[in-house]
C-alpha cells in the first residue's frame, strides 16, 4: 500500500479517543516521569509519545506489526488532508482540534503517529526526507492542518519545518486547527440578553411613547455598534454586544408587544414606521449576536496563534531535531528557502491560514491580521 494511502477518517479518530480513554481506565496507559498526566483529565490526556509507546505499539504489534491506519483500513485510504504536529500535545487535545477543524470535503487524513508502522525502523523510512512517507503523503494532500499545542510551537521541531517547506513549494492550503468551541461560545450570551429584553416587554401592560423610545434607541445603539467593532479590549467589545442585544430586545419588544400588534391605542403611529422599527430591532439583535460570535472566533484564533509562537524565535533556522543526521539532511534540502518558510509561518500566525495568495499579499505589504 502506497504511503499516501495510510490514512484515517474522522470516525477513526473519535474511536481512538474513546479506546485510549478506556485503556487509561483499565490501567493500560499510565503516567510516567516524562508525562505525568492526570488519568481523570478528559481535555488534554497523555502525550502522543506516551500513547505511542503504551498503546499504539502494543496494539499494532498484536495485529501483525502494520501501522494503526492500515490496521483499521487494510486496503488504505487516499489522503487529502495532511496533519502536522510535534507529539508534545495530549492525545485528546490533538484529536479534538483535528476533528473540529476538519476541512469540508476532506475524507481521510495522514497523521504520522497513525500512518507509520511504529514497530518498524522509522529511521529507514525517513532517511531521505524528499522520498519519505511524509513527503509522498503531503504531495497527494489538498490541505495541510497545523495542530498547535500548549507546550511548544511545532516550528521548534525541524521535521515540522520541513513539512511547512514542502507545503510552500507545492502551494498547499495550510490551515490552523483550533479546539472545539465551548458551550458558552456556541450559545452567545448576547442572544440570551436579547431574549431577556424581549421578554421583559411582554410583562408590561400597555405601550406608549414609541417615538421617544426610537430616539433613545438610535442614539444609544449606533455607538454600541461602533464600539463593538473598534474597541481593542475584548472584554469591552463583548460587553458592548451584550448591552446592544439587550437594548435591541427591549426596543423590539415594544413593537412586537400584543398591544402594538392589536393596535387599540396607537392610531397616531404610521403602520409602515412601526414595521420598519420591527425590522431595525431584529437586524440590530442579529448583528450583536453575530458580533459576539466573531469575537469568540477571534479569541480562539489569538489563543492558537499564541500556541504557535510558544518557544518560536521568529525563524525556523532555530528548529531542533533529535537526530543529527536528520538535521544535516533537512537543512541541506531547505537551504535557500528558509525565508519563504518563515513568511509562511508568519502568515499562518497572523491570518490563521496560509495560501499562495495570502503570502503574495504579505509580500505586497497588505495587512492580513
Amino acid at each position: 500500500i502506497a504511503p499516501d494511502r495510510w490514512g484515517v477518517t474522522k470516525n477513526d479518530l473519535r474511536w481512538l479517543r474513546r479506546d485510549v480513554a478506556l485503556a487509561i481506565q483499565k490501567g493500560l496507559v499510565v503516567p510516567t516521569d516524562l508525562d505525568n498526566f492526570d488519568p481523570q483529565d478528559k481535555v488534554f490526556g497523555p502525550t502522543i509519545y506516551t500513547v505511542n509507546e503504551q498503546y499504539i505499539k502494543p496494539v499494532t504489534a498484536r495485529a501483525g506489526g502494520m501501522s494503526w491506519a492500515l490496521m483499521r483500513h487494510p486496503r488504505g485510504l487516499t489522503c487529502d488532508l495532511f496533519v502536522t504536529h510535534c507529539w508534545q500535545e495530549g492525545l485528546f487535545e490533538f484529536i479534538d482540534k483535528v476533528v473540529s477543524s476538519w476541512p469540508y470535503g476532506a475524507k481521510s487524513a495522514w497523521c504520522c503517529m497513525l500512518a507509520n508502522p511504529q514497530n518498524s525502523d522509522i529511521g529507514a523510512l525517513i532517511r531521505s526526507p524528499s522520498e519519505s512517507p511524509f513527503a509522498k503523503a503531503l504531495r497527494q494532500a489538498k490541505w495541510m492542518l497545523v495542530v498547535p499545542n500548549r507546550n511548544a510551537s511545532i516550528y521548534t521541531r525541524l521535521w515540522c519545518v520541513y513539512e511547512a517547506f514542502l507545503a510552500c513549494q507545492w502551494d498547499k492550503v495550510i490551515l490552523t486547527a483550533s479546539a472545539p468551541r465551548s458551550t458558552t461560545r456556541r450559545c452567545p450570551f448576547s442572544a440570551a440578553t436579547g431574549a431577556l429584553g424581549l421578554g421583559l416587554n411582554f410583562a408590561v401592560h400597555g405601550v406608549a411613547h414609541l417615538h421617544k423610545a426610537s430616539l433613545v434607541f438610535n442614539f444609544g445603539s449606533y455607538p454600541l455598534v461602533a464600539a463593538s467593532m473598534l474597541c481593542t479590549n475584548i472584554k469591552w467589545r463583548r460587553a458592548c454586544t451584550c448591552v446592544g442585544a439587550l437594548a435591541s430586545g427591549l426596543y423590539g419588544g415594544l413593537f412586537f408587544h400584543p398591544d402594538t400588534l392589536v393596535d387599540p391605542h396607537l392610531s397616531g403611529y404610521d403602520a409602515e414606521w412601526i414595521s420598519a422599527q420591527r425590522r431595525l430591532s431584529v437586524a440590530c439583535l442579529i448583528y450583536f449576536v453575530i458580533a459576539e460570535m466573531d469575537i469568540a472566533l477571534h479569541t480562539t484564533a489569538l489563543e492558537e496563534a499564541a500556541e504557535l509562537l510558544r518557544g518560536y524565535t521568529g525563524t525556523v533556522r532555530d528548529a531542533a531535531c533529535s537526530k543529527a543526521s536528520d538535521v544535516s539532511t533537512i537543512s541541506a534540502e531547505i537551504e535557500g528557502c528558509i525565508d519563504d518558510v518563515d513568511r509562511s509561518v508568519y502568515v499562518l500566525v497572523k491570518a490563521g491560514m496560509s495560501t499562495r495568495g495570502l503570502r503574495a499579499a504579505v509580500d505586497a505589504s497588505v495587512d492580513v491580521d
